[in-house]
């Protein structure tokens, strides 16, 4: 996946930690006094200002997961002071609802309270221990404070067995209804990944279910409801809008959260809303019937202003499609993208140089613990650069340079940074070379210097051939695909898109019948359609671009005896007649799902 940003642009992300997940018991710390109630009124939010009333999500559903900043929170109880200063952040964010984690804290309710109110603050759901012997102060410390939901972090038992899920189910149910006897409404129950990827046979039909399933089918919808985490459940590689189509009345709030490198080798890494993988439009319009909040998630997540960010995405998404950049680097892809490597160390055999420009999210350079130390891309052919992107693990570089060398050997200096701090690094330069090396001299952490993608732009220069194109296959015009995030785009939107993916290519134009641009908006992507509709568009476009990339054929044989080509036309029929229903499209999809699953 190339990160494809327009200039200047800074989006910020961080490696998931290990063990970042949330905990279903966390030990509280010994009770302090809260702080004096000093007035400090949270500065109002302008995020909102720009979008309308109807443009995205209302303020009463949007929440955020305060574990998206344990990082200043900690684990327990935080002191009172802690507490005021991040809740505030939030507020500032944009947020009027959070949901806690390791709640009931020690601190007495009323203090807690007395903060939530001093930043105008309410309590939507909570994550926290489900032992049965504290459950009755869990549940009072819920009431409380006026929520409607009492979570856990997960599924508050085990698993890993038919039985075992089937005695989760029961336990749950247990909770679940003391919950509703003594004020509250329901516990929820909160997913990783292995709640999907843990299957069994069912002992009556004999078809293979996850304890997802197997918990939702066990339990009473009047106690029990289920927080779905959408970023975890599409690693599961699930089809979360199809999920929620399925299951929404036994899903009343969501985890929203983005990523790259989903569902695919190595480790997503979550992003703020709106810029990565996850199709949160189509997720958001599959919800609406059901969900009665959106909680926003980050594990240690790297600032406040990733949090305003999504805030804004939630709140603003269909005035301007998420904040994010539609159409960057429309005439090229990077230069490094699977060129040869060399660099001064590795930190482990898994970490080698090729994987910063394999494209991948998920892999990454990891240099020895010293400085100086560097990485080296050889281009093929000299080039006028313009342009260098650095997508940083934690361990950053906060002062580097950018090199250029005709032959690898003799290094001119074209760029040089003294206050890195991390993240994303967008690079307007200039100069010329064939070689270009990032020269990293000032550690920003105890670690060396690691990073996932290098990405390099510029033109070609002099005579020098340019070199071959990488061959792409169906897996990176899916990825170039799920970059684009806003389904209304306008005619030169679309075209910027074409151009970006390399789509427009003669068998593309020849096959989809592209005679203007106009047609081509109506063909690939017509606008307004509901989030279902709008799935089939999506999955329908990712494989028109493979057949454009050729790692689809239009003769390709398919079950029934037609070929790729039988079912594209049918499809686009199909899709264009006003009077196509769902049940009409339910079979073009699977078979869509099917060609991609081969390819």
């Amino acid at each position: 996946m190339q990160i494809s940003r327009s200039p200047g642009a800074r989006r910020l992300s961080a490696a998931l930690t290990g063990g970042a997940l949330l905990a279903g018991t966390l030990a509280a710390a010994p009770a302090v006094a809260a702080p004096p109630a000093v007035a400090s009124p949270a500065t109002a939010t302008t995020a909102a200002e720009a979008c309308g009333a109807d443009d995205g999500l209302p303020d009463s559903k949007i929440s955020i997961q305060l574990f998206t900043h344990v990082g200043e929170l900690g684990f327990g109880t935080p002191s009172p002071e802690t507490i005021d200063r991040v809740l505030g952040e939030v507020a500032n964010a944009g947020f009027t609802n959070i949901e806690p984690f390791s709640q009931p804290y020690s601190m007495p309710v009323d203090d807690y309270q007395a903060i939530l109110d001093r930043h105008g603050l309410e309590v939507s759901s909570s994550h926290g221990s489900t032992d049965w012997d504290t459950w009755p102060e869990t549940v009072a410390y819920a009431v409380a404070l006026g929520q409607d939901y009492i979570g856990t972090g997960g599924m508050a038992g085990n698993y890993g067995t038919y039985e075992e899920a089937l005695a989760t189910a029961e336990y749950v149910n247990r909770l679940g209804r003391y919950a509703h006897e003594n004020g509250a409404n329901k516990i929820a129950l909160h997913n990783h990944q292995s709640e999907f990827t843990t299957r069994y046979p069912h002992p009556e039909t004999g078809e293979m279910v996850s304890a997802w399933q197997v918990i939702e089918e066990n339990t009473d919808p009047r106690y029990v409801t289920f927080q779905l985490d959408v970023g975890w459940a599409a690693d599961a590689g699930i089809d979360v809008p199809a999920w929620i189509e399925e299951y929404g009345d036994r899903i009343e709030l969501l985890h929203i959260k983005d990523a790259v490198n989903v569902d695919a080798e190595g480790d997503p890494r979550q992003v703020a809303l709106g810029n990565g993988d996850i199709d949160l439009p189509a997720i958001i319009a599959a919800a609406e019937p059901y969900v009665q909040y959106y909680t926003y998630e980050w594990d240690y997540a790297p600032s406040f202003e990733s949090s305003a960010e999504s805030y804004r995405y939630l709140r603003c998404y269909l005035a301007d499609g998420g904040g994010g950049d539609q159409c960057a680097d429309e005439d090229q892809e990077s230069l490094a993208l699977g060129r040869p490597v060399t660099t001064s160390s590795i930190d482990d055999p898994a970490r080698t140089g090729e994987m910063a420009v394999d494209g991948n999210a998920g892999t990454r350079w990891g240099s020895q613990w010293s400085e100086p130390e560097w990485i080296a891309v050889d281009l093929g052919a000299s080039y006028d650069l313009s342009r260098v992107v650095i997508d940083w693990e934690t361990a950053f570089a906060s002062g580097y340079e950018i090199q250029t060398s005709p032959d690898g050997e003799t290094w001119t200096t074209v760029h040089t940074v003294t206050d890195g701090d991390g993240f994303f690094d967008d690079i307007d330069l200039s100069g010329t070379g064939r070689h270009v090396r990032l020269y990293a001299t000032e550690r920003a952490t105890q670690w060396g210097f690691s990073l996932y993608e290098l990405e390099i732009y510029g033109t070609p220069s002099g005579e020098e051939p340019a070199p071959e194109p990488v061959a792409r296959g169906a897996g990176y015009w899916s990825s170039e695909y799920r970059q684009v995030r806003n389904p209304d785009y306008t005619t030169d939107e679309l075209l910027c898109f074409l151009i970006t993916t390399r789509a427009q290519s003669d068998v593309f134009d020849e096959v989809v019948d592209l005679t203007t641009l106009d047609d081509a908006v109506q063909v690939l992507w017509a606008p307004r359609h509901d989030g279902w509709v709008d799935a089939i568009d999506r999955q329908l476009l990712a494989v028109w671009l493979n057949v454009a990339a050729g790692s689809v054929s239009l003769e390709d044989p398919i079950v029934g005896g037609t070929t790729v080509g039988d079912l594209l036309a049918a499809i686009e029929a199909a899709r264009l007649d006003a009077g196509t229903t769902r049940a009409d499209l339910k079979e073009y999809k699977d078979a869509l799902e099917a060609v991609s699953a081969r390819h």
